[in-house]
């Protein structure tokens, strides 16, 4: 009993000290919010929230880029860590797609003010200013918790972003 006692405290602080880790790397992302407007707008309500079946393709690398008066997103998920778990990512309450481990997925924006949501187990926020004609990488960290998968999500610099772009898989997904 002692040792189940023991065990459990351990994995009641693990988890609470991994939470604090991704909560300070919360407080680097630019524009990040827990404001529940901008969870709102971002995620969307709850009953829009869409399921995904994930999948890798490996045998093509898409990399295009915009089409006039749009910009192109790429959101990367370059590392093995909790390969299998899934972060899905929605902008203005809209469902784009979902990636695993060491995959990429992309879409066009219009320009102006987005809302973005980043989904594991929890979800993180962050407000993208768009402008026509660029292209956007956004990184899904995840990180392990004793009792769940975090997510958090951030701009990446161009150079470091089609360095890791480079190694990746596309990811594909069907809407369950």
């Amino acid at each position: 009993m002692r040792f189940l006692r023991m065990i459990l405290v351990l994995v009641i602080a693990v988890d609470i000290i991994s939470g604090v880790a991704v909560a300070g790397e919360k407080d680097k992302i630019a524009d990040a919010g827990s404001d529940n407007a901008i969870e709102l707008k971002a995620c969307g309500p709850k009953t829009a929230e869409v399921n995904f079946s994930a999948d890798t393709n490996k045998n093509d690398h898409p990399t295009p880029t915009p089409a006039d008066g749009k910009a192109m997103v790429y959101v990367l998920r370059p590392t093995m860590m909790g390969n299998k778990v899934q972060t899905k990512l929605a902008v203005d309450g809209d469902w784009k797609g979902v990636n695993r481990g060491n995959t990429y997925f992309f879409f066009e924006l219009a320009p102006g003010e987005h809302y973005v949501c980043s989904k594991a187990e929890n979800h993180n926020v962050m407000t993208l200013n768009i402008e026509a004609g660029k292209t956007y990488y956004l990184q899904q960290h995840i990180a392990m918790g004793v009792l769940k998968a975090r997510t958090s999500i951030e701009v990446m610099p161009d150079d470091e972003a089609k360095l890791k772009l480079a190694k990746l898989h596309l990811a594909t997904w069907e809407k369950k």
